[in-house]
């Protein structure tokens, strides 16, 4: 693909990536922080309000995403918070538990019921500006990697999130590897589709024994792949997704798992993206 953000370059003429303390698949919990104005539809929805579609995404802030705290705490695993603004607004709580426990915060967006794909490049100056502004009230630091909502992006947002001091993308679900973009100092860092709750359940399409056969099959297949080179697994969740009861028992399988796999380097995104920054020297 004619893709002006980065280069073609297969994984067999790269060389060896190596992960901290001779690991080789890092693998990291993308959890999805969501917020959807209630004056907004959700999700390709028409209704205003939406009962279903809204009280499905309130179960996650208010009951889904404490039960996840609790698995996370019990394991010693730090998630890399993907976090609409909005959220540090109206759910400071669940921003302060992540700041205790040290999360990795990145950019999602102001809310997940508005995406960038339609503005002019002036507009979305603003959008971020105001974006980034929530954030240095409310978190220690900026967030330094991007999540667009939906993965949504303009042809101008990767150059201005590195204005606003970001070096990594999570939007383009290309690799199994990090990889530079053509904007300097700036790389993309795995994310994926494949396993994302989201593209797995939105609709119940699928059972929770079979999101957790999936996974694993994932996860098997990269554990066996990254003897020859290092590899990255992303496990995207959402709130009101697994964080469902009868799902999250199935997560928390996996993550027991996988967590406690000889060779897993359990990490952050930030983690990723600072470490391969490091090797490529940017």
């Amino acid at each position: 693909m004619d893709n002006p953000l980065y280069e073609y370059q297969p994984i067999s003429e790269r060389p060896k990536l190596e992960f901290p303390n001779g690991a080789r698949l890092a693998f990291y919990v993308g959890l999805n922080i969501e917020h959807f104005r209630f004056n907004l539809p959700v999700s390709g929805g028409k209704s205003i309000p939406d009962p279903q579609k809204m009280g499905a995404r309130d179960y996650g802030t208010r009951v889904g995403i404490w039960r996840m705290m609790e698995l996370f705490d019990e394991i010693g695993l730090r998630a890399s918070a993907i976090t609409n603004s909005d959220v540090c607004l109206e759910y400071p709580q669940i921003v302060k538990a992540g700041v205790e426990r040290g999360w990795a915060w990145i950019a999602h967006g102001q809310t997940n019921s508005i995406r960038e794909a339609e503005m002019t490049i002036e507009e979305e100056k603003v959008f971020l500006g105001d974006m980034m502004a929530v954030f240095d009230d409310s978190l220690p630091s900026r967030p330094k990697g991007w999540l667009g909502p939906g993965l949504s992006e303009t042809f101008a947002t990767p150059q201005l999130l590195r204005d606003f001091g970001f070096n990594y993308l999570l939007d383009w679900c290309a690799d199994d590897q990090p990889f530079p973009l053509t904007i300097p100092g700036m790389i993309s860092v795995p994310y994926s589709l494949g396993v994302n709750d989201a593209s797995l359940m939105n609709g119940g399409t699928h059972t929770g024994s079979q999101y957790e056969e999936i996974v694993m099959d994932q996860f098997e297949v990269l554990l066996e792949e990254s003897k020859k080179t290092g590899l990255v697994m992303a496990l995207p969740i959402h709130t009101y997704l697994v964080g469902q009861p009868a799902r999250f028992k199935y997560l928390a399988r996996i993550l027991r798992t996988i967590c406690s796999t000889e060779g897993v380097w359990v990490c952050t995104s930030d983690d990723i993206a600072n470490h391969y920054l490091s090797l490529i020297g940017s």
